[in-house]
């Protein structure tokens, strides 16, 4: 198989995986909980184990509280999804309402800039997701991780498919 084909093979996929994300947030929004909660799980269990590996050394106990800490959020968000949706929610808007403050701040210290006016725009839509995350959290809980997901699923499929061509236009 030429690595174009693949490239573009795997940008398909990934859209259409999006589109079924953005068809049904919930159940793009609980399937995004469950694998932040198995990675946890799995990020938990392998520092818990080089922990007991490890020589006696400083920080130890600190690292070990790191480790049971991952493992109990870990076991949190997989055994009640729809709570941990929430939770992941809230952060995901407080991490936009920040970042949209920080770009507003950019844009001003950029001002007069070319394109100034796109950290702007980009300060001033984290900032309003942000906002409507935490005016409507209930709302927000069952479909704004699947809606995030299912937009970067199709954007990153774009992607893949846009370098496939390019790739088989250069010959690969």
């Amino acid at each position: 198989m030429k690595m174009s084909t693949a490239f573009m093979g795997i940008g398909i996929v990934l859209a259409v995986f999006g589109l079924l994300a953005l068809d049904n947030p919930f159940a793009a929004s609980l399937a995004v909980t469950t694998l932040v909660g198995m990675v946890f799980m799995i990020s938990g269990v392998a520092q818990a184990w080089v922990e007991f590996q490890a020589s006696p050394h400083q920080g130890r106990r600190r690292n070990a509280l790191v480790a049971l800490l991952t493992i109990v959020a870990a076991v949190w968000l997989l055994a009640n999804p729809l709570a941990g949706t929430l939770s992941l929610t809230v952060l995901l808007g407080a991490i936009f309402f920040v970042m949209g403050f920080v770009r507003l701040a950019m844009a001003a210290s950029l001002r007069g800039a070319p394109f100034f006016w796109l950290v702007l725009l980009s300060g001033a839509a984290s900032l309003a997701i942000g906002l409507m995350v935490f005016f409507n959290v209930g709302a927000a809980a069952t479909t704004f991780l699947g809606i995030l997901l299912g937009i970067q699923l199709l954007a990153e499929g774009a992607g893949l498919f846009a370098f496939g061509l390019i790739v088989r236009h250069r010959g690969y």
